[in-house]
């Protein structure tokens, strides 16, 4: 039986032949799933609650493989094993030897990523690992990684084999984070009919992470700083009628990417959040920055026409990445509903007090490989999850 390996061991991003290189990669399988949202007519928002989502691993995989080809599996016991590996639009199984069952069956989550890997070690008991390409597959906010290698006599083409398993693994990815969302446009400007988002920045859905086992979908509004302080308000949805909690940014906070092969994801503290798409990420980063910023200035508490002005500024760069913005048509969630849990009595404490325990020293380990041309780099490093290194790293 084939097991996941529970912390990441690798060491990402260390020699120049890491890089992801895009040229290399096929552009077939998954584009034929994403579309535009173009002619897609809006819908009228609907207060169903809070809907929340299961990422347990075990669920079904959907239809048939969109690829599928042999590889090695590095297991967490350092042995090396040939698989067929059968990518799916939500997950992915392997078949070991000659079996017709997959021996393992794992569906993927928002809160995962892929990039290039290597060990500091290279020789185990039987095999030497700088023989491989190798990848890694990590569900980070579950403590688990994967890892394949691509191993053929010519170096160049594993590169370019391992770079279009690379780039096929992220695009599944997007597609299960992407499915989950509802139809909907950032919006800048506050509710008339709702007092609490007067003084409302820019506001949106993000997937948040409540538990392993659970992901919600919330509408996130982020407010100017107040004294010492701003805040990030979550919402059930974008009626704003239910508040499920605030986020408090001082100058202090860590506002990180998690750093990916087209990975959306980035944290707030110790809440871990997730975007349709790069460039919604960086819009969120870069607000939430210039916050920051204000307040490591100690800028006074901006004026209702200041704030205005903030707005208008928001508003003009999401039209000047509009049409990245844009995702793909809505389809059904590739990940089954929870039930909602109930409404959080805010005299005691918050629905989520907390996502992660204390974020960890960041280890080597945990840099990652550089994004591919055209990929957002950190604003300020990769930080959090509960991923560790269980080598010796390569300084």
């Amino acid at each position: 039986m084939l097991a996941p390996t529970g912390l990441c061991r690798c060491i990402c991003g260390t020699g120049r032949k890491e890089n992801f290189e895009p040229g290399g990669a096929r552009q077939g399988d998954l584009e034929g799933a994403q579309e535009s949202e173009e002619g897609v007519p809006p819908q009228p928002p609907q207060d169903e609650g809070l809907v929340q989502y299961s990422v347990l691993v075990d669920q079904p995989l959907r239809g048939v493989p969109i690829r599928e080809g042999e590889l090695h599996y590095l297991s967490a016991e350092d042995s090396v094993n040939k698989v067929t590996l059968s990518l799916y639009v939500n997950g992915f199984s392997l078949t070991h030897g000659t079996d017709r069952a997959p021996s393992m069956s794992v569906s993927l989550s928002p809160f995962a990523l892929v990039r290039n890997c290597k060990f500091q070690t290279v020789h185990t008991a039987d095999v030497n690992l700088s023989d491989y390409k190798i990848f890694k597959v990590s569900m980070f906010t579950q403590g688990n990684c994967y890892y394949f290698g691509v191993h053929k006599k010519d170096d160049r083409e594993a590169e370019e084999e391992r770079s279009r398993w690379v780039l096929d693994f992220s695009r599944a990815m997007r597609l299960v984070t992407q499915s989950l969302f509802p139809p909907f446009s950032i919006s800048c400007d506050p509710l008339v009919s709702v007092a609490s988002t007067g003084r409302r920045l820019m506001a949106g859905y993000l997937i948040h992470h409540d538990t392993p086992s659970v992901v919600s979908v919330m509408y996130c509004e982020l407010h100017p700083h107040c004294q010492d302080r701003a805040k990030l308000t979550l919402y059930e949805n974008e009626l704003c009628n239910a508040a499920l909690m605030d986020i408090w940014i001082t100058e202090r906070s860590v506002c990180n990417e998690k750093v990916g092969i087209n990975c959306s994801c980035f944290c707030v503290e110790d809440h871990q959040f997730g975007t349709r798409t790069l460039s919604e990420r960086k819009l969120w980063l870069r607000a939430i920055s210039n916050v920051k910023v204000k307040l490591q200035n100690r800028a006074p508490e901006p004026t209702p026409d200041e704030i205005n002005s903030y707005r208008l500024a928001i508003k003009e760069h999401i039209n000047t990445i509009k049409t990245t913005l844009q995702s793909k048509a809505p389809t059904d969630a590739l990940l089954r509903r929870s039930p909602p849990p109930q409404r959080p009595n805010f005299g005691q404490q918050p629905l989520f007090p907390s996502a992660f325990p204390p974020t960890p020293t960041r280890n080597a380990g945990d840099t990652g490989a550089a994004p591919e041309s055209g990929a957002e780099a950190s604003f300020e490093g990769c930080s959090g999850g509960h991923l560790g290194a269980t080598h010796q790293l390569a300084h």
